[in-house]
């Protein structure tokens, strides 16, 4: 079998961690939690080409890093002379950091500074004829224009994954960010296969007072989206699939809903990035299976991102395997 081609967008950034006890800590964040853990789940049987833009100052150290990955491909990282992205997470106390997976609301304050720029469609252009699939992790919001990510769509019949994440998150002027719906969402959704939220992000993405599997049912009328999955931290996943059902001489469409409860880790660490890597390990086993099988690739992403939580930070994300 030959090896799988798969590329990464999104905005890598610097996370400045501020916990209740006073100290601060300086972490790898944004996509580049996406592109490791793609690069070491599937070392080996794929490549990976993260394709973002990244900042004059933080170039050297993160290039540096990501050579430590021989399956990684740095030939669509492109330098800026925009500084990368700052963004400053302030928890209300230790804990709070530890257990922040279990909120269905932000228990944080954050700021950044300026996002990096977007993925421009001559970028990635030409990668996009051998490539297995694209995950696109929208942790600014801003990692990639909703004109290229449709001129992406019409250049590329692959499987496309897209993790939600921060389009909903808006940043105002003085650099606070709160979550907001998106307008135009159902364009975003449309020009994906599969697609993933956290329940914050559902609750608040269409702009509509309607429950969670009403607004599943609304993100897979069009058929374009063929499952939809939802983290809910500790307390487990979704996953929603539209499926055909015959009652008699009646052919309808309805939702199939399957509900994985999270697996705990013995060694426990922390929370932070385990959507990410859920999001890079069912991405990756769904480009292996060629989405036939939506609910096996769960299972293994649910065990990846438990692993996840025993690893601290990017820096350790080598850790990951079952």
């Amino acid at each position: 079998m030959s090896k799988l081609k798969l590329a990464v967008i999104g905005e890598p950034c610097m996370d400045y961690i501020y916990r209740g006890t006073g100290s601060t800590t300086k972490q790898f964040g944004g996509i580049l939690y996406s592109a490791v853990s793609l690069a070491v789940i599937s070392s080996g049987k794929a490549d990976v080409y993260p394709v973002m833009n990244l900042g004059d100052d933080e170039f050297k150290h993160i290039s540096n890093f990501l050579k430590k990955f021989p399956n990684l491909k740095q030939d669509h990282i492109f330098r800026s002379k925009h500084n990368t992205r700052v963004v400053n997470l302030f928890y209300k106390d230790e804990a709070s950091v530890l257990n922040v997976s279990t909120k269905k609301t932000y228990d944080r304050e954050e700021n950044s500074t300026e996002p990096t720029l977007p993925v421009k469609l001559e970028q990635i252009k030409d990668l996009l004829k051998g490539l297995d699939g694209i995950l696109i992790n929208l942790v600014s919001g801003v990692d990639i224009e909703l004109d290229t990510l449709l001129m992406i769509r019409d250049n590329f019949r692959g499987y496309i994954h897209m993790d939600l994440h921060n389009l909903v998150m808006k940043t105002f002027p003085d650099g606070t960010r709160k979550q907001m719906p998106v307008d135009n969402w159902q364009q975003w959704v449309n020009a994906c296969n599969t697609l993933q939220m956290n329940e914050s992000e559902m609750a608040i993405f269409t702009g509509d007072n309607v429950t969670e599997y009403e607004t599943a049912e609304r993100i897979l009328a069009g058929g374009n989206v063929k499952c939809l999955v939802v983290t809910r931290g500790r307390q487990g996943v979704s996953l929603y699939t539209r499926k055909t059902k015959i009652e008699g001489s009646d052919n309808y469409y309805d939702l199939n809903k399957v509900d994985l409860p999270s697996i705990d880790s013995p060694d426990f660490v922390d929370s932070t990035g385990c959507g990410d890597v859920l999001a890079s390990a069912f991405f990756y086993k769904n480009a292996e299976l060629k989405c036939k099988d939506f609910t096996k690739a769960l299972h293994y992403a649910n065990k990846m991102a438990s692993v996840n939580a025993s690893l601290h930070g990017v820096e350790d994300l080598n850790g990951l395997s079952l």
